[in-house]
């Protein structure tokens, strides 16, 4: 945002594994964390700190700033004869592995969008039959069904654009590491389904920088 290319959305600091921080490239390793973790746990907080002491108090949010939550929990509060989280989740989970899995097809990433569109639909129709309001498991899980319906989104439409082979994303049309066109991160935006682009920053600071270089086994 502005001169910082690393504000997507200012004032919103992230680390671990919900961040782009790329210390091991385009394919981390399961339970291989740690040092994202630690590293940019720690970078993260003084950026933090940073930002606060220019913006020390929050802006004035919108009226109607908390209305999309609450139309979120009261469709679930309010929904009958709708289907279970769970058949739905199913639902999801056999889309993603069938059109997105570590070898990727132009043409099935793109069926795979059209499916997770009426996955999504299905969603709008769940059915939790806990509505309590304290220590809700249920509640939680159908938000969360909510939310990986953006996740599988973004990571369709990122790959069907990305005509290369990276780490974990293997397209079989496009067998090679493309650095001059692809060494960047792909940002989705929901808002207007559109996709945008984040550099893959090179410049050591106390060490110098690992180049990409070809995964084998």
């Amino acid at each position: 945002s502005g001169d910082n290319k690393e504000a997507v959305v200012p004032g919103l600091f992230a680390a671990g594994e919900c961040a782009c921080a790329s210390v091991h490239g385009a394919n981390r390793l399961g339970t291989n964390s740690l040092t994202d973790l630690l590293v940019f746990g720690k970078s993260s907080g003084n950026s933090t700190v940073e930002f606060l002491k220019q913006n020390a108090s929050h802006k004035d949010l919108p009226r109607d700033a908390g209305e999309l939550t609450r139309e979120r929990l009261d469709r679930l509060n309010n929904q009958t004869n709708g289907e279970s989280v769970a058949e739905v989740g199913a639902a999801l989970r056999q889309t993603m592995q069938k059109n997105c899995g570590v070898f990727r097809f132009p043409d099935l990433l793109v069926n795979g969008v059209t499916e997770i569109k009426e996955v999504e639909q299905r969603v709008m129709r769940t059915e939790i039959g806990d509505k309590s309001k304290v220590f809700n498991t249920a509640r939680i899980e159908a938000l969360e069904l909510d939310n990986l319906i953006e996740v599988a989104m973004a990571s369709l439409i990122s790959a069907e654009a990305r005509k290369e082979s990276r780490g974990a994303h293997d397209r079989a049309d496009y067998a090679e590491r493309d650095d001059q066109k692809w060494l960047k991160h792909s940002l989705w935006f929901k808002e207007g389904n559109r996709l945008d682009y984040k550099p893959v920053h090179m410049e050591p600071l106390t060490a110098e920088t690992i180049d990409p270089k070809v995964r084998t086994y």
